[in-house]
Order: structure tokens, then C-alpha cells, then sequence
């Protein structure tokens, strides 16, 4: 009976192997530039059409690096649509696999995080300040004339809010 369960044991492990090293499948939602590293400032090696169908073989932050043909690189994630998660690690997969059957997870890890995507708890812990980045942050900087016009554009229209009252709590 012990070498019944080793086994199922054993072919469930081989299972979860095979299904995290496999390559996740995925979709360009938009052209996107292929960069030789993940960063906005690496070198552009190529660029993919939107809906065009890639491989994505490892996630580093916001970005994914993918396969697509002759072309390997990588982008952000936000502009592909995958079909499943993307791995990291198949040490923590396997971990997460079983603290989501026996309900429970370690102190401190992030379970949910609203309106940040691809940003680990690593990541989070690792961030420090970057001159470069602040500076880029400039570049993107436009007057109230262009910010108008791109409204416009856009059929926006112009609202006028109340500011928010002060906290009850505050001094």
C-alpha cells in the first residue's frame, strides 16, 4: 500500500513538473518593440504585431521574455495576453500548489495587490531610487494645451469635482 502512494505521489510531482517548465502560450494585444533586456532603455532587437502568437518562457518584473519565430526578446507584460501563469520558479509553483490545497501560506506573502501587475514582494523589497527613472518620468511630462487636445481627441468631456472634505481624524 506505502508503494501505491509513493508512486501516485511520485507521478503527481512529475505532472506538476512538466506543467511548470512548459512554455506558456500568449497573444500580443498591441505592436510592441522586442528588447534585448528587460528595460524601456535596452536595446530594441525587433519588433512583434498585435495578435501575434508568442512564447513566453520566463517573467522578470513587468516584463516577459518571449519567443515569436526567429525573434527572442523581451516585453512588457502588459501588452500580452497569456493563457496561464507565468512561472518563475518551479520550486515556489510546487509550494503554492500545496499551500493553495491545504489553505494555508506564509506570513507576510502577498496574496493580492490592486492596480500592480507583474511586481513580487522581491521586487517591492529590492526598489530603490533611480535618477535615470525619475528622469525618464520627465520625458513623459506634457503641457496643459497638449493634454487638452488629447481629450478632446478622445471626446472627453470636462467635469468639475468638489475637493474631498478633510478626514474626521485629521490635524
Amino acid at each position: 500500500m506505502t508503494h501505491r502512494y509513493a508512486m501516485s505521489a511520485l507521478l503527481a510531482l512529475s505532472m506538476i513538473s512538466a506543467w511548470a517548465n512548459a512554455a506558456t502560450t500568449g497573444v500580443l494585444i498591441k505592436s510592441e518593440n522586442v528588447y534585448a533586456q528587460p528595460s524601456s532603455t535596452a536595446k530594441v532587437v525587433s519588433n512583434v504585431l498585435k495578435g501575434s502568437s508568442v512564447s513566453v518562457a520566463s517573467k522578470q518584473g513587468g516584463w516577459l521574455k518571449i519567443g515569436s519565430g526567429q525573434t527572442q526578446g523581451w516585453v512588457r507584460m502588459l501588452s500580452v495576453r497569456t493563457s496561464g501563469a507565468v512561472a518563475n520558479n518551479v520550486g515556489s509553483d510546487i509550494v503554492g500548489i500545496a499551500q493553495m490545497a491545504t489553505g494555508k501560506r506564509q506570513p507576510g506573502q502577498i496574496v493580492a495587490t490592486a492596480g500592480v501587475r507583474g511586481l513580487s514582494e522581491e521586487d517591492l523589497k529590492s526598489a530603490h531610487y533611480s535618477e535615470a527613472g525619475i528622469a525618464e518620468l520627465a520625458t513623459y511630462q506634457v503641457n496643459a494645451s497638449a493634454a487638452t487636445s488629447f481629450a478632446k481627441q478622445g471626446k472627453l468631456i470636462k467635469q468639475n469635482m468638489a475637493y474631498l472634505p478633510a478626514p474626521a481624524n485629521a490635524q
